[in-house]
């Protein structure tokens, strides 16, 4: 029995020996938390990426089918109502990136994100030049993450 403790005993000091030889340390597991917001993060740019190419299936996929946005000046849009003013021949957009996202809330089945993302264009007769701040709400609908709902407002100049 005392063999086998020895054994154990080196092994361990061996492994342990050779990590700090090669200058590194054992990698923590992420958290379950930080995987979602790490998935969350990544949905966030799929979303803008999908609206600024005019990309509807991947809308029609990421979006759920209870789906809602508030827009400035407080107008809510659904699903269908989102992707027609993303697909309005009328609407310009040249510029759309997400800057500063954000995880604020992360449970097993909902994520709340905030991100600063610059727009230059215009939708539905309203000129979203500049600075908006969004909030995006996804849920995990039949084991995978869906959009549920966004705000946007435009970030004061200062």
């Amino acid at each position: 029995m005392t063999r086998a403790y020895g054994l154990a005993a080196t092994i361990v000091f061996i492994i342990a020996t050779g990590a700090i030889a090669l200058g590194q340390a054992p990698k923590k597991p992420a958290a379950a938390g930080e995987e979602v917001a790490a998935t969350i993060a990544i949905m966030d740019h799929i979303w803008l990426d999908a609206a600024h190419n005019r990309d509807t299936r991947t809308l029609e996929w990421l979006f759920a089918d209870d789906f809602v946005e508030v827009h400035p000046g407080g107008f809510i849009v659904n699903k269908q109502e989102q992707i027609e003013q993303i697909m309005d021949p009328q609407r310009t957009l040249n510029e759309l990136h997400p800057d500063d996202i954000q995880v604020r809330y992360v449970s097993p089945d909902v994520a709340v994100l905030t991100d600063t993302t610059t727009i230059r264009g215009m939708s539905g007769g309203v000129n979203y030049d500049g600075q908006q701040r969004v909030i995006r709400v996804f849920v995990k609908q039949h084991g995978r993450w869906r959009a549920a709902g966004a705000g946007i407002a435009r970030i004061a100049a200062q």
